[in-house]
């Protein structure tokens, strides 16, 4: 037999929940989102499998394929997964910065003027970046149009400088090491 007061507990607990739930969705990345894609460091988001398959010809490894050399990948998905952890795995080994618990996202959009629009709603500024870094959210934005190794690279420094270090570090230092990690990258 339910009591009043058992009643009543279960109701505020069951009206919190849908509330922490309704706040949590309409407060995450206000990008559509129709698939994610995990890997050892991140989750990738993207609307559909052509941006996938765009992203993924786009980021040529080049003469930094051997990275891949003991990975298997059988699947568009693997073989995303396993280039964007051997480009992570290579920044960090450039910057000699092994951050702890390195978790973060790519959102891949269309077009850059879809990351100019996601930069403006978040910072309000207009740009004209084709890529950033949104420490806030952990998370990378970009466009899949104008995407390079080097632009990936760059914006992956970004996230494992931010997260090596426990103080927020000046953005001209952020932008000095991003810009090393792209001139060194296939050293």
């Amino acid at each position: 037999m339910i009591h009043k007061y058992e009643l009543i507990t279960c109701k505020i607990f069951f009206t919190a929940l849908v509330f922490f739930i309704f706040t949590f969705h309409t407060n995450c990345i206000a990008v559509s989102s129709g698939f994610e894609l995990k890997t050892k460091y991140t989750v990738i988001i993207y609307d559909n499998e052509n941006i996938l398959k765009k992203f993924n010809k786009e980021i040529n490894l080049g003469s930094l394929s051997y990275l891949l050399r003991n990975k298997h990948s059988f699947t568009l998905e693997d073989e995303v997964k396993n280039k964007i952890d051997v480009i992570v795995e290579r920044v960090e080994s450039i910057l000699e910065m092994f951050p702890r618990a390195l978790l973060f996202s790519i959102v891949l959009m269309a077009s850059d003027g879809d990351v100019q629009i996601m930069f403006k709603n978040k910072y309000g500024k207009r740009v004209d970046y084709i890529a950033f870094y949104c420490p806030k959210d952990k998370t990378i934005y970009l466009s899949v149009r104008d995407v390079s190794l080097g632009v990936l690279a760059h914006e992956i420094a970004h996230v494992i400088i931010d997260h090596y270090y426990d103080i927020s570090t000046p953005s001209k230092i952020h932008e000095i090491l991003a810009q090393y990690v792209e001139t060194h990258l296939k050293d």
